[in-house]
């Protein structure tokens, strides 16, 4: 009996210890707990009934999000959560049912918040749950606005889609641009109109778009920003040109459909991704453009550069020259998408004459179906310095790698075999070279990756430590410099 008494006390005991944490101690624990757990401490004693309404940091997704208890009173104004998680129950219900009810456990959350909230994420509703998300952005407009310094919204697009397959965007209420203390804002899939008296989000460094806005809007939202520090901008409509004016913008990230960018205003720019969905035919369609040649010999202070889809073969619409304007100096790191049996491959010896410091290359080849090999290298070339004909146009492949160690090659397609000579090139003019790592996606087959790998192993190399590595099908294998 004493011993069962002595274990009452201890256990009295941890449960006083919680009960006399400092205040700031308290808050710390709960903002490192899901909302889901943090409601959950309301049932330790009266004392941490309402220690939950306190968190800072409010997190909504589909793993913390929980069905109401059927077992709660409706006269009650806490709200109770059971062990199911809301996949369960949308196993049992419509995707409408088990979103609306979701929404509403939110509701409840939201309105018993008495904060500082500093953080508020929401990456599960659709446009089914508009009216709700609305009413969350309001409160914490009217509540919190001069308190959240992180703001991430995500609409889940699946359900955004109509039985017509028409897509139905969420627009985000002009309240949220009453948040003035922001530090990083995440809206996507969404629409976007900025109100005409926006002052600006005068603390925010990360801003990452998903969403349909106008030239005009994003370019002043970007303007208004005067301490963004790293942008991400996936456009949903076409732009004729974007203008982007962020003096302290460092990383740039773009993806979409863009005739022309100008950066001539973010002259700190160190980390830049280009993805570009437009077809070269459309690039002429409107008067000249500004090339690409042009576009990067702004990027004069870039470390590392991606160019994906078709914006290599925006540098190819005019004749591609020896080298660029300017020298990419600060250059370590260059990413390209190659459509095979293209000139892009003269546009990326333009950039690499002109990138004296490149250390890191990785090279992701498009299968060009109708290509028939021609204008490639032959297989008994020399290619070490010699002036070879290379896509009609007489080439010098001097060697200007000197600090290039490590080469990504991704094969997506059969006809890669007829490019090799380009691969072999690298290995005849890379000095300091260590390592060329190989994967295939899942349409190469066994014998075409045989016969790659037996070609570039009897490929001359000017690094007598360069090796070749398979590291097979891409997905499979995590690849890393």
């Amino acid at each position: 009996m004493k011993k069962k008494q002595g274990g009452q006390s201890s256990q009295q005991g941890s449960v006083d210890s919680i009960l006399n944490l400092p205040e700031d101690v308290m808050r710390y624990i709960l903002a490192l707990m899901p909302i889901r757990d943090a409601v959950r401490t309301s049932i330790l004693s009266k004392e941490w009934r309402y220690k939950w309404v306190t968190i800072t940091d409010v997190v909504f997704n589909g793993k913390c999000l929980m069905a109401q208890s059927p077992s709660s009173s409706a006269a009650s104004n806490d709200v109770v959560f059971n062990k199911d998680i809301l996949i369960a129950q949308r196993a049992s219900s419509s995707t409408y049912e088990a979103e609306t009810a979701c929404a509403h456990v939110v509701d409840q959350l939201v309105s018993q918040l008495i904060g500082p909230i500093f953080k508020f994420s929401c990456m599960f509703f659709s446009i089914l749950s508009s009216h709700h998300i609305d009413r969350w952005i309001m409160f914490l407009s009217r509540n919190h606005g001069n308190e959240i310094k992180e703001f991430r919204l995500a609409i889940d697009i699946k359900v955004s889609l109509n039985n017509r397959g028409k897509m139905h965007w969420y627009n985000v209420p002009c309240s949220i641009f009453y948040y003035k203390e922001l530090r990083r804002l995440e809206l996507l899939n969404c629409i976007l109109d900025l109100p005409p008296k926006f002052k600006g989000f005068h603390n925010l460094s990360v801003l990452y778009l998903a969403a349909c806005i106008s030239a005009d809007d994003i370019e002043r939202l970007i303007s208004e920003c005067p301490l963004l520090e790293w942008l991400k901008f996936i456009a949903f409509e076409f732009y004729q040109c974007l203008n982007i004016h962020a003096p302290n913008l460092r990383y740039l990230e773009l993806d979409g459909e863009f005739r022309d960018i100008s950066i001539k205003s973010s002259p700190v720019l160190t980390n830049v991704s280009l993805n570009s969905d437009i077809p070269p035919s459309m690039w002429n369609a409107h008067g000249s453009p500004c090339t690409s040649i042009q576009f990067i010999g702004y990027l004069h202070g870039v470390e590392r550069l991606a160019l994906a889809e078709t914006f290599l073969q925006y540098l190819c619409i005019d004749i591609v020259p020896k080298k660029l304007s300017a020298t990419l100096d600060h250059l370590k790191y260059l990413e390209v998408d190659i459509e095979l049996n293209s000139t892009e491959i003269l546009a990326i010896l333009c950039i690499l004459r002109s990138s004296p410091n490149l250390e890191q290359l990785k090279i992701k080849y498009c299968v060009d179906d109708e290509g028939t090999g021609e204008g490639l290298l032959e297989e008994e070339d020399d290619l070490s310095g010699e002036q070879v004909e290379l896509y009609g146009v007489k080439t010098q492949f001097d060697s200007f790698l000197c600090h290039l160690h490590a080469v990504e090659v991704e094969i997506t397609g059969l006809a890669m075999l007829l490019d090799l000579q380009f691969i072999r090139w690298i290995l005849s003019n890379a000095p300091a070279l260590k390592t060329i790592k190989i994967y295939t996606n899942v349409y190469v087959e066994a014998e075409t990756v045989s016969r790659i790998l037996k070609e570039l192993l009897q490929s001359r190399r000017a690094s007598p430590q360069a090796e070749i590595i398979y590291l097979g099908v891409l997905g499979h294998h995590e690849v890393s410099y």
